[in-house]
């Protein structure tokens, strides 16, 4: 089966149905449809009700969980069909070499307005962490930590590039790497603990209004 980069569940299906090679024969090559899912609830989501129409539809799809560059090696090696999790402009480092090498295919553009950012929890953001230069002066009630998700993403990357760069004086601070169970479980536990906590977090639906006052890096820092 060609290899594509799906960032639709509408587009991924589409393109499989009107594809010459899939649609005209549907030849036994094409039956598998190999999924990345990255671990990541809204691709294990989109990957899933994907899945349900393709079954419906006679393929057979498969999801395994992968880091995000892997999914990007898997994908021009052809151990993987299709990728729903492709974040822009963030992950752009990560697909321009399989994007320009014509080995990765970008089909369509499913959300805009998105965030994709650092967050803290209601105790640390009424404290008075309201914005990314405001985090270093409260290190001791974070304890000197920022937690991100698995390893290998773009958002810990531009997290820790913040720390190695002392941007915002965050230098001397921790990224703590595990998944993004992991790091959700983290925040729930400072909530329950009353502790504060600054994460990686984002939001599908862009609110107007809300975050919209701090401009001040790649990354928005907004109060959840």
């Amino acid at each position: 089966m060609t290899r594509y980069l799906r960032t639709t569940v509408l587009g991924a299906v589409s393109a499989l149905l009107f594809s010459s090679a899939a649609w005209a024969a549907d030849p036994d090559s094409c039956k598998t449809v190999r999924f990345s899912d990255v671990g990541w609830t809204d691709i294990t989501s989109t990957t899933a009700a994907t899945s349900v129409v393709l079954k419906a539809l006679g393929y057979e799809p498969t999801a395994t969980v992968l880091s995000v560059p892997v999914t990007y090696t898997s994908l021009k090696n052809g151990d993987i069909d299709v990728f729903l999790g492709n974040w822009m402009p963030t992950m752009e480092a990560d697909i321009a070499p399989f994007r320009d090498d014509g080995s990765v295919e970008v089909l369509a553009q499913n959300l805009t307005g998105a965030k994709y950012t650092l967050a803290a929890n209601k105790l640390a953001a009424d404290g008075g962490i309201t914005s990314f230069a405001s985090i270093a002066q409260y290190s001791a009630e974070l304890e000197g930590k920022i937690y991100g998700i698995e390893p290998g993403n773009d958002g810990n990357r531009l997290i820790q590039a913040m720390i190695d760069d002392d941007t915002f004086g965050l230098s001397g601070f921790e990224l703590v790497e595990s998944s993004e169970q992991g790091m959700l479980a983290q925040v729930e536990r400072a909530n329950r603990r009353d502790q504060w906590i600054v994460f990686l977090g984002w939001e599908q639906t862009a609110i107007p209004g809300d975050c919209g006052a701090v401009r001040t890096s790649p990354i928005t820092l907004c109060a959840a």
